[in-house]
């Protein structure tokens, strides 16, 4: 059964914008770039309308030869994701997007000239899914404690030896659920600003043998 997940807007660090583009020292930054990344923060952080799916699914297979096989019949082939999903009873396959406001008024800033701006936004809604991704496994790994389990990291289609045409395998698997995230031809996600993803669940008496 596909799940919507009640997330909440991220807050954007706009000192993380600014390390992210490679400003080491940030008390050395010119006033007017820290206070536009202030502002695109801000902005990113009115922008974002977070949006996520996940699916829990128990594990049948997860082989050394990359061949994993969940219960509902889905199959995997990649060696990074059974290694990640070797030890767990349950996989938990995941879809966040921070929505397409963000990506659209960059597209008008680059437009407008006002590159600056533009790349500083592109970067803030970067930081704001990662945001998102941590507050996902924040709650993830909490439920996971609760039970008795561990969460493990989380890998995706693209990472590793697991090809990125397999994200449509991963999409297949939420067939119903009403995504606003879709897959190009090429497997590029839009919204851009989106991720998918495996968590693993294992039981702590594994975790800790």
């Amino acid at each position: 059964m596909v799940e919507n997940l009640d997330l909440q807007r991220p807050r954007v660090d706009p000192d993380l914008i600014l390390r992210l583009q490679k400003y080491r020292d940030l008390d050395r930054i010119a006033p007017v770039v820290s206070e536009t990344a202030r502002r695109m923060a801000s902005l990113a952080e009115a922008l974002v309308v977070p949006r996520g799916w996940m699916r829990r699914e128990p594990v049948s297979r997860a082989e050394p030869d990359g061949c994993v096989r969940l219960a509902d019949g889905t199959e995997f082939t990649s060696r990074a994701l059974a290694r990640l999903l070797h030890d767990a009873t349950e996989a938990v396959l995941v879809i966040l997007t921070i929505g397409p406001a963000l990506e659209g008024r960059v597209q008008a800033l680059i437009a407008e000239e006002q590159f600056a701006d533009g790349l500083l936004l592109d970067t803030a809604g970067w930081v704001a899914l990662e945001a998102l991704t941590g507050q996902l496994r924040d709650r993830l790994r909490a439920e996971a404690a609760a039970r008795g389990l561990r969460l493990t990291g989380r890998t995706a289609p693209g990472f590793a030896d697991w090809p990125l045409d397999q994200q449509r395998v991963l999409f297949s698997t939420f067939a119903g659920g009403d995504l606003s995230v879709h897959l190009t031809e090429s497997c590029v996600m839009l919204p851009r600003k989106s991720i998918t993803g495996i968590y693993g669940l294992i039981p702590a008496s594994r975790a800790d043998a």
